[in-house]
């Protein structure tokens, strides 16, 4: 029945007018009084014979196959003495016999000077039947004090313990048993029954009515008794199993506990103490421990009864409460140390404590249900049921009848619906109150939503402020006024992260939001959120460790949240662990992908580890609490596991470390039509919105005007995914562009690109196996500048962090996925026109290297031609020679980032060394060594650049003059070419500062060598290489790799 229905049915009852109320509990007693009635009748054999001197006569009687008699009255009793040997012996009998009532103790036959229960004796009653009749009889024995032997005309046909004539020889056992036989040819059945007793003082013998009839008789009144007997132990059962769990898994009410002793209690004392024993036969007893079992039931009922009726008992009597557990703990105590022919004489005690506690509950039942009889009407039928049973026990005593279990099975059941129905009502309270706590909580969330929505733009305009007040006044700001600066915009940035995951807690509550599944690669996923988190290594040994294979399946997940539930997973296992490491694992389970976040940290105790996916738990160990945040990420990703169709649990060992394991489906099992539709059309999930915002421009060719061709060169684009289904929707993005495509699937393939050939404009997906796009893109960053290279990251997460991570990695622009086309279209424009200005402006400064002649260097070159002109005139032609090759040289026109022959380099180099070697004469030396360069190729005015540098500032500016060394060294990948001079050197503060683009140029700096490794750089990923010590001299280098030279 369930607490409605219950309630329901109360409430009916309890609408009851007094005098209605009188007949219905008037009309209750009269049906349980006639149905015990009626059961009597239908088992008490009408004009039973009984035994007179030994004998039954019931020749003249008609056996029934329903009902079986009693074999009450005289029995012949032999005291001291074993009939069948006896009689088996030489010697006779005799007549040295008395009569005895059975049922009923031997006491006073056994010794009749002085009555005693010890010892042993023989039965004897001899049935007449009539002979016609061939029915198989049979004989019920439930019990004889305490070890029996059952013949029958001579023969032995049971026995139960071990009697023996001593009491060291005695075995006592006493449970049930029948014996079925025929009667002899003149109808004569001889019953003895040896007996003894040497433990019970209450008395042996037999005590209790054997029943004999015919064997379908007497087995149906046997398992008919024992149906009744197992009914009331399955009925207690029930309720004491129903009020345990009830305890369990409910609001652990000791007043249930207390049910389920009573219930099992009771059941105990029938189950050993009812005339079949049926727990003897299920379960092996012997007979110290049954006494033991009764005695304890008879503690458990008193102890267990007095407290459930505890509300109903007047304020005064409560004071005996704490009495009454001493007693019942010590009757508990003597239960278990006593023997048993000890407790046996105490046990009245024990009858008084169950007696009493049962004539008190009846009494305050009766007196609760009479004060409220309304909300009491079933404690008032309990108390009616359980005094109908208690007077027919005692009248039962008198009257011999079968085992009668209803008025009980009625009072256990009134009672427990007293008691559930309280505990019902207690629960629907409950409900009401939990109710109006969940919607307080709704209200809640929806006040923390509507707070975070209006802190948002303020905590947002002091994060502004304050970044920028840092960026503005850093330089005029003390350390300190620095650090404390920097606190605030860290606690502001928590503050944000914050509100981002309760606005998510909230809205997981209120719906699940829109999941976009795709195909997505959980090693770049894993790569890329690792990569966003690696500042939180940077002040402890904690070591990051990502161990899912590049070759792992691809799973069906939404990018954006798979890596937010990553991101929360490794944040919490970072949070919380000091040093070692933090693990990424995966494997394939079936047709899950199970992924594991494993860290050495801090642990969690048992209790901890069931709250931790519960919303605003902060985790702590031991007395540390680890505070931040409002402990909602681990709720949020385990809800957003969920969505995905996976499960995310934890492990922990305090002390050890953690592991939060969860599951997402695998890509390959997702068959779905749109997921086919999607296939087919090489489009993957994520760049729907991205295709229909494609059509959408395609219709509106007017949107965006497309860019002039100022120079006459197509921008060369590099795009880097992991996914071909994406490259190949940038490719159809980019077509109508007029740009030149290339397509890579890794960071590594992106690399190699780079070494081939210069390009104008990258744009990376962030998450990617092996590289993420941030390591890329840090790469990139170690060899060209930002308007050398733009970089476009695209991404599935759009959180702040991620996009500041995002540009402290090397990035010029950051888009968010799903793509927008014209926004994106936009971006790129922007970012390839950004490079070619600046490819503009480096052909601009190469122009002006390659024009530079500067006055002075005319002025004194054509003094040498005069002054040669007087002395040596062969000397003045050769000179003129040299200068109208080397001007030819300075004006030819060429490409200047193209490759040319390194002898054309080196001719040039020569003519103006011979120039200077004329005008400086014994002040300038030139040392070559040259090896065999055959077919090397290197980018124009490179060494010239560096040999002019020495010159003017390396050896000139000495007295002496100097020397400077030109060396090309072939290798067999590579060649190393270097301009060394012995001049003044370079200061180090200087030298950090020569190749620096940032620097300011100064009046008679370095000629073109920052030109010269910007192009360097560009072309071969490495550019100068300057080692300087002031006094010493100064050597510049740079390598050309063979491979992009050939």
């Amino acid at each position: 029945m369930s607490s409605g229905e219950l309630e329901r049915l109360t409430s009916k009852v309890a609408k009851l007018s007094g005098w209605k109320l009188a007949v219905w509990v008037g009309l209750f007693s009269l049906v349980l009084i006639g149905a015990r009635m009626a059961w009597i009748a239908s088992f008490q054999a009408a004009d039973q014979p009984h035994a007179v001197n030994g004998e039954l006569d019931l020749r003249n009687w008609e056996f029934s196959s329903t009902r079986a008699l009693v074999l009450d009255g005289e029995w012949e009793f032999y005291p001291h003495m074993r009939w069948m040997e006896e009689e088996r012996s030489a010697e006779a009998p005799g007549d040295s016999h008395a009569t005895v009532q059975v049922p009923g103790p031997w006491n006073d036959a056994m010794q009749p000077d002085n009555p005693t229960p010890y010892g042993y004796g023989s039965y004897r009653l001899r049935i007449y039947v009539n002979p016609a009749n061939e029915a198989s009889y049979s004989i019920r024995v439930p019990s004889v004090r305490n070890a029996s032997m059952l013949y029958i005309n001579g023969r032995l046909h049971r026995t139960m313990g071990k009697l023996a004539e001593t009491e060291s020889e005695y075995a006592a056992y006493n449970v049930p048993y029948t014996a079925t036989f025929l009667a002899d040819g003149q109808g004569v059945i001889e019953v003895v029954v040896e007996a003894a007793n040497y433990k019970d003082p209450r008395g042996g013998g037999i005590v209790r009515s054997l029943r004999f009839g015919t064997e379908e008789a007497v087995d149906r009144e046997t398992k008919l008794s024992t149906s009744m007997q197992q009914l009331v132990t399955v009925v207690l059962m029930m309720h004491a199993v129903y009020a345990f769990f009830l305890y369990l898994l409910g609001r652990r009410e000791r007043i249930l506990l207390l049910v389920s002793l009573l219930a099992v209690s009771v059941m105990l004392l029938f189950m050993l103490s009812s005339e079949e024993k049926p727990l003897s036969f299920w379960f092996l007893i012997n007979y110290e421990w049954g006494f033991k079992l009764v005695h304890l039931s008879m503690v458990g009922i008193a102890y267990a009864l007095m407290n459930c009726i505890k509300n109903w008992a007047p304020r005064r009597w409560r004071t005996i409460y704490p009495g009454l557990g001493s007693v019942c703990a010590i009757a508990t105590a003597l239960a278990l140390i006593l023997p048993a022919h000890l407790l046996i004489l105490i046990q009245p005690g024990y009858f008084l404590l169950t007696g009493g506690a049962l004539f008190t509950a009846i009494v305050f039942m009766l007196r609760a249900s009479v004060n409220n009889s309304r909300d009491n009407v079933y404690l008032l039928l309990a108390a009616i049921a359980l005094t109908n049973n208690a007077v027919w026990t005692y009248v039962g005593m008198k009257i011999k009848v079968m085992y009668y279990p209803f008025d009980l099975i009625v009072a256990t059941l009134c009672f427990m619906l007293v008691w559930f129905r309280e505990y019902f009502r207690a629960h629907m309270e409950a409900k009401r109150m939990a109710a109006k706590l969940q919607e307080a909580d709704i209200q809640k969330d929806r006040f923390l939503a509507n707070t975070s929505h209006e802190l948002r733009n303020p905590l947002h305009g002091i994060l502004n402020m304050s970044q920028a007040v840092l960026d503005r006044e850093r330089q005029w700001m003390d350390e300190k006024s620095v650090k404390d600066l920097g606190v605030v915009l860290t606690v502001g940035r928590r503050m944000s992260q914050m509100l981002d995951d309760l606005l998510d807690a909230v809205s997981l509550r209120e719906g699940a939001p829109r999941l976009l599944p795709q195909r997505i690669a959980l090693q770049a996923i894993v790569a890329g959120v690792m990569d966003m988190l690696q500042f939180m290594t940077e002040r402890k040994p904690v070591r990051m460790d990502n161990r899912i294979p590049e070759s792992f399946p691809l799973v069906w997940a939404d990018e954006n949240r798979v890596a937010q539930i990553l991101f929360n997973l490794l944040h919490n296992a970072l949070k919380f662990t000091e040093e070692g490491e933090v693990v990424v694992m995966a494997e394939v389970r079936g047709k899950l992908a199970c992924i594991r976040v494993r860290d050495t940290g801090v642990g969690m105790d048992e209790s901890t580890l069931q709250r931790v996916f519960e919303p605003y738990e902060q985790g702590q160990s031991g007395s540390r609490v680890f505070e931040g945040g409002f402990g909602l990420g681990l709720g949020i990703s385990k809800q957003l596991v969920e969505l995905h169709g996976g499960k995310l649990h934890a492990t922990s060992r305090a002390g050890v470390g953690s592991e939060f394991v969860f599951t997402l489906p695998l890509a390959e099992d997702q068959t779905s039509s749109c997921a086919s539709e999607r296939e087919a059309h090489r489009l993957p999930a994520t760049s729907r919105p991205l295709a229909a915002s494609e059509a959408a421009a395609a219709r509106e060719p007017a949107a965006i005007a497309e860019p002039e061709d100022t120079i006459g060169l197509r921008p060369r684009i590099l795009v880097v995914d992991d996914d071909p289904v994406n490259l190949s929707v940038m490719e159809s993005i980019l077509s109508s562009e007029n740009a030149e495509l290339f397509l890579a699937t890794n960071g590594k393939q992106a690399l190699e690109a780079l070494e081939r050939q210069e390009w104008d404009l990258v744009i990376a997906d962030v998450m990617m196996p092996r590289m993420s796009g941030y390591e890329l893109a840090r790469a990139i960053r170690g060899r060209f500048s930002v308007t050398e290279l733009p970089i476009l990251l695209l991404t599935a997460r759009s959180r702040t962090e991620d996009i500041v991570n995002g540009f402290l990695s090397g990035a010029n622009d950051y888009v968010t996925k799903p793509i927008e086309v014209l926004e994106f279209k936009a971006r790129v424009r922007a970012l390839t026109e950004v490079k070619l200005s600046a490819h503009e402006r480096l052909q601009m400064e190469a122009a002006w290297l390659q024009a530079q002649i500067q006055p002075h260097f005319l002025f004194n070159t054509l003094n040498a031609v005069i002054a040669l002109s007087d002395i040596d005139p062969e000397r003045m032609r050769g000179l003129l020679e040299i200068v109208a090759e080397f001007l030819r040289s300075k004006f030819r026109l060429r490409q200047m980032n193209a490759l040319a022959p390194i002898q054309e380099e080196l001719q040039l180099v020569r003519t103006y060394l011979d120039i200077e070697q004329v005008r400086f004469e014994e002040r300038l030396q030139v040392v070559w060594e040259v090896e065999e360069c055959g077919d090397l190729q290197i980018p124009m005015l490179t060494i010239q650049p560096l040999v002019e540098n020495a010159i003017r500032h390396g050896v000139m500016p000495k007295l002496g003059g100097g020397t400077v060394r030109i060396r090309v060294v072939r290798r067999d990948a590579h060649a190393e070419i270097t301009v060394e001079d012995d001049g003044n050197g370079i200061e180090e503060e200087k030298q950090a500062r020569v190749l620096d683009p940032r620097t300011k140029p100064e009046v008679g700096a370095g000629v073109g060598l920052l030109n010269t490794d910007r192009r360097l750089r560009r072309i071969y990923g490495q550019g100068l290489h300057i080692d300087s010590k002031p006094g010493q001299g100064t050597k510049v280098s740079f390598v050309v790799t063979k491979e992009l030279e050939e």
